[in-house]
């Protein structure tokens, strides 16, 4: 997100770092110092002289063009968050089977505030799965399977501020009212799963179910994603519900 120049009151260090590691994301990999200042909202030369400090570190690279993208110093940091690491290489194995048995895109998300956050996807096939979803990658909690799975199992005030709105519509079945979230949340305690269709991608849609730790706590969601026109939940539930039980199970065997 572009923060606006004016307007702003003055930042710590730590504060303008930060706006220059957040002006990437998925469609931005590579910036120049240029852009680096207008998405951060800051000064060409407060930017310049934060990338420097980030690029000496190993948090930025610089390419033979001039280009800055984030440096495997920042990832190598990153693979060391405890609610991530362990869990993600938990659950990969189990995945990559659950993909075998259904052909359908699978992944692991975990909440982060009111967001989901992709930590694995393995998926081959058709283009339109390919590109639904990175490791890293955000997803909408009121608009995916995973994500109502995760929503339903939050506190109440994260599903008062989610359901509050607004809810942007991504497709003409996402769910955009409060009323009819909750509802849709209520449903998936209910039943203990989530079955989305057509909600996030008019293409896909997709089953999840809860991954659970050892005190019974919903710790991630567990899905597959499918191309909408030959979507079975039916025969997709089954081996969903089995892998998130083991997964669930292997993250408790480990203490």
């Amino acid at each position: 997100m572009i923060i606006p120049h004016s307007g702003m009151p003055e930042r710590s260090v730590v504060d303008r770092a930060l706006s220059v590691l957040g002006a990437f994301d998925r469609q931005n990999r590579t910036l120049t110092l240029s852009d680096i200042s207008r998405r951060s909202g800051l000064p060409l030369a407060t930017a310049h002289r934060i990338v420097n400090k980030l690029r000496s570190w190993g948090a930025l690279e610089r390419s033979e063009d001039g280009g800055y993208s984030i440096g495997l110093r920042l990832w190598e940091t990153g693979t060391l968050a405890p609610r991530c690491s362990p869990l993600a290489e938990a659950a990969q194995p189990y995945l990559m089977e659950l993909h075998a048995r259904t052909s359908a895109g699978a992944f692991l998300l975990i909440r982060d505030r009111v967001e989901g956050v992709c930590l694995s996807f393995v998926v081959h096939g058709p283009d339109s799965l390919m590109s639904w979803i990175e490791s890293g990658d955000r997803r909408p909690l009121h608009a995916c399977a995973a994500g109502l799975v995760l929503l339903a199992y939050a506190s109440e005030a994260v599903q008062n501020e989610v359901c509050a709105g607004p809810l942007r519509a991504y497709t003409p079945a996402t769910p955009v009212h409060g009323a009819a979230l909750r509802q849709a949340l209520a449903k998936v305690r209910r039943e203990g799963y989530a079955v989305t269709h057509r909600t996030l991608d008019p293409d896909s849609s997709s089953v999840a179910f809860p991954v659970r730790s050892a005190d019974g706590a919903v710790m991630a969601a567990v899905g597959v994603v499918a191309q909408a026109d030959t979507f079975h939940p039916a025969k997709l539930l089954p081996p969903v519900s089995t892998t998130a039980d083991a997964v669930s199970q292997h993250m408790r065997s480990c203490g």
